[in-house]
């Protein structure tokens, strides 16, 4: 399933332009612009290859160029088990017993 944001509200001075950035801020996508406020909501699907990151930034420039980071959390809510639910090996092979 596409994973989409909803932008509710925006502040700041018109025209907006709206990016979607990997976490580092080096991978960004323009998604839309708009002239004045937003429609009501605003939804979009995350473009690839971000559409299956854990964490996003969603970036916001105004007219005056006035730059608005959000820090999306994305990441599915499944719980994670370790390799026989007891014991985890790391790298360099040292055992580790998770009591």
């Amino acid at each position: 399933m596409a994973r989409q944001i909803q932008i509710t509200a925006i502040t700041g001075t018109p025209t907006y332009d709206i990016y979607v950035c990997d976490i580092t801020n080096t991978y960004c996508f323009f998604v839309s612009g708009f002239t004045s406020t937003i429609p009501p909501n605003f939804v979009f699907t995350v473009p690839p290859p971000l559409d299956n990151v854990g964490y996003l930034l969603l970036k916001i420039i105004d007219s005056n160029g006035c730059e608005k980071f959000i820090l999306l959390v994305c990441e599915d809510q499944v719980e994670k088990q370790f390799q026989d639910l007891d014991l985890f090996y790391f790298q360099d092979i040292e055992i580790y017993k998770f009591q």
